[in-house]
């Protein structure tokens, strides 16, 4: 367990370490509605309460093992911070699942 967490040490220092659960909340909605969204769509969120937001942009399709798959482009912003990442999320019968 001390291994695993001296490894995880960077998080200290990520926008994920400085969002709020009201924050992840808005940002998984983003992110959700976002995915139905077409290509180049741009989807945003801002919690006035901490100032934190970001945006999420549908890229393109994609396959994952024959499944319906987009990859997003998602920027967020907390603690000063900002940071971007691309995503591949796949529609399962659960939902929009991160692969």
């Amino acid at each position: 367990a001390t291994a695993s967490a001296q490894n995880l040490g960077f998080m200290r220092e990520s926008v994920m370490a400085s969002i709020t659960r009201e924050d992840a909340a808005l940002l998984e909605q983003n992110y959700k509605a976002a995915l139905e969204q077409p290509d180049g769509h741009t989807s945003t969120w801002t919690n006035p309460r901490t100032g934190h937001s970001g945006t999420a942009t549908p890229l393109r399709a994609a396959k994952v093992k024959d499944m319906s798959c987009r990859v997003l482009e998602m920027s967020n912003t907390a603690g000063g911070r900002t940071e971007r990442s691309e995503i591949t999320f796949c529609k399962t019968k659960d939902g929009w699942r991160a692969v």
